[in-house]
């Protein structure tokens, strides 16, 4: 035991402390620790099979099939939808020759979380078709693994695999529990792109902008507040235009006297013609005529009375004056109007947006300004997600630019897309944000794809992490080509078909550096 007294030192034993357990399957609890049905099997040489179908991943290990001698097979089941390990299930081998089942070996539950301990026992020498066929509930995967040999004696087993490439060892239980996940390299369709400088605005058919008409004082009963959802028409509040020189209260309670006076005098006078047009004695044209002579006497008088409630502050003033109403629905984004307040002629008093919509003004250097064209739309990273607008995501160019710009030297072009309230592959919504941005340029091209996420850099170098076995990886330096969103075109350093570590990747970076604590065989 070393004993010290240095504070350092105690942070240093507990950093080693930490890596050691996460290394080494002994003490993390992952790994493979003994099973007391297949001790006596650790020593021996193993037939290693990896084998993917549609929705599993099966890494099995086993000793040669020998007739009349017991083999265990330690088969770890990974689902592909999650790559999370089987917790249930029923696990069948098939011996199988001239397309007929020879033998059959059943387990009915895995001996624990991933792994099944099936015991095969053959009876009779031979080549067979291996299959394993694992179910749980509607899940359902068949992995056949191709021919097999039972040999007669102990002395004639031998193992004829050929080694695969993969000098970091990262077990299957370190995968289940850390973050992991594996891709397929294939062909895929790429976009060629340019880069550009974004900023997110409304529509210009769902945006709007209400200002005060003329000089005034501001009133409403209920303020709008920005953030407040509004329909189309709805009250915003009202401007009380601002008094002329020299109209003191003494006037303006003359003014509304003389209105009321005038009032009720066309009121009566109304009132008479009505009974006379009735009896016969009047045209009707008399009767009209002095029908809007009333309804002028009625706005004279509510002219007065606002003047008045303006000038005294009396209460219910937000009737008075010009209506302000929403001219579109939508969200209000910015609300600068307080009640009483004093506002200039044009000054903006609330600004109004959709919420279903938003466009992408896209800032391209003119350099690309003639591939711009023909764009298809753009992809954008937001939010730690790349997200991709284009008419496959609803998505559509509404504008291309076809003049620079004099003072940045750039065209544009705008894409509009919808806002999904809640959904992860949603688009920026908050007005003014700036962000990068990249414009489709051209058609795609099939090309060897593989997950941006599998990239890590390492010294300098992409890198990516090649699972060559179910516990085994490569890795592998590569030349990178053109990127679409989450993808990224692989020139060099991988093959079609080979199964890229996408997430997770500095996990096995870290298990390349723990030496043998992570070990390349299995003490099963």
């Amino acid at each position: 035991m070393i004993i010290t007294t240095n504070p350092m030192g105690w942070q240093w034993l507990m950093v080693l402390v930490l890596v050691t357990a996460l290394f080494n399957p002994a003490w993390a609890g992952g790994g493979h620790d003994s099973h007391d049905d297949h001790d006596e099997h650790s020593e021996e040489p193993a037939l290693v099979y990896t084998h993917y179908s549609n929705n599993a991943e099966l890494f099995v290990e086993f000793p040669p099939l020998v007739v009349n001698q017991p083999s265990t097979f330690v088969a770890h089941f990974t689902r592909l939808k999650d790559f999370k390990p089987m917790t249930s299930g029923v696990l069948d081998i098939h011996l199988r020759r001239d397309g007929k089942t020879a033998a059959r070996f059943r387990v009915k539950a895995p001996a624990r979380t991933g792994i099944f301990l099936p015991v095969v026992t053959a009876k009779h020498a031979g080549t067979y078709q291996l299959i394993l066929e694992v179910r749980d509930g509607d899940f359902h995967s068949t992995h056949d693994l191709g021919e097999v040999t039972v040999f007669a004696s102990k002395d004639e087993a031998t193992v004829n695999q050929e080694t695969v490439e993969g000098e970091i060892g990262y077990l299957k239980e370190q995968q289940w529990v850390n973050p992991f996940a594996i891709v397929k390299a294939e062909m895929r369709a790429l976009r060629p792109s340019v880069p550009g400088f974004a900023t997110v605005s409304a529509p210009s058919d769902g945006y709007a902008v209400v200002r005060a008409p003329s000089d005034g004082y501001f009133s409403a009963e209920t303020l709008v507040n920005a953030g407040q959802i509004v329909t189309a028409s709805q009250s915003l509040g009202s401007l009380i235009p601002r008094l002329g020189e020299g109209a003191d209260i003494g006037h303006l309670l003359v003014a509304q006297e003389r209105a009321k006076s005038q009032l009720q005098l066309v009121q009566a006078d109304v009132k008479r013609l009505k009974a006379l047009y009735e009896q016969g004695a009047i045209p009707q044209k008399r009767l009209l005529e002095a029908r809007q002579v009333l309804e002028v006497a009625k706005v004279e008088l509510q002219t007065a009375q606002s003047r008045i409630q303006q000038r005294a502050g009396q209460k219910g003033t937000a009737a008075a004056g010009i209506a302000l109403r929403a001219p579109i629905a939508g969200e209000v984004v910015s609300a600068t109007a307080r009640p009483g307040a004093f506002v200039r002629a044009g000054e903006a008093l609330f600004t109004l947006a959709v919420t279903d919509r938003r466009w992408l003004e896209v800032a391209v250097p003119e350099r690309f300004g003639d591939r711009i064209r023909h764009t298809s739309g753009a992809w954008i990273n937001h939010d730690g997600r790349t997200r991709i607008l284009d008419a496959s995501h609803g998505a559509e160019v509404v504008r291309i630019s076809q003049q620079v710009e004099p003072t940045n030297r750039t065209v544009s072009v705008a894409i509009e897309y919808p806002l999904q309230t809640g959904a992860k592959d949603s688009g920026p919504s908050l007005l003014g944000a700036r962000l990068s941005a990249h414009v489709y340029v051209d058609k795609p091209k099939a090309l060897l794809a593989i997950p941006v996420s599998a990239i890590i850099d390492d010294g300098g170098q992409p890198t990516v992490y090649v699972q060559t076995e179910g516990e085994s990886f490569a890795r592998r330096t590569v030349t990178l080509g053109l990127r679409d969103g989450n993808l990224v075109e692989v020139v060099a350093g991988v093959a079609p078909g080979e199964w890229v570590v996408s997430k997770g990747a500095y996990y096995i970076k870290l298990a390349s550096t723990g030496g043998d604590a992570i070990g390349h065989g299995h003490a099963h």
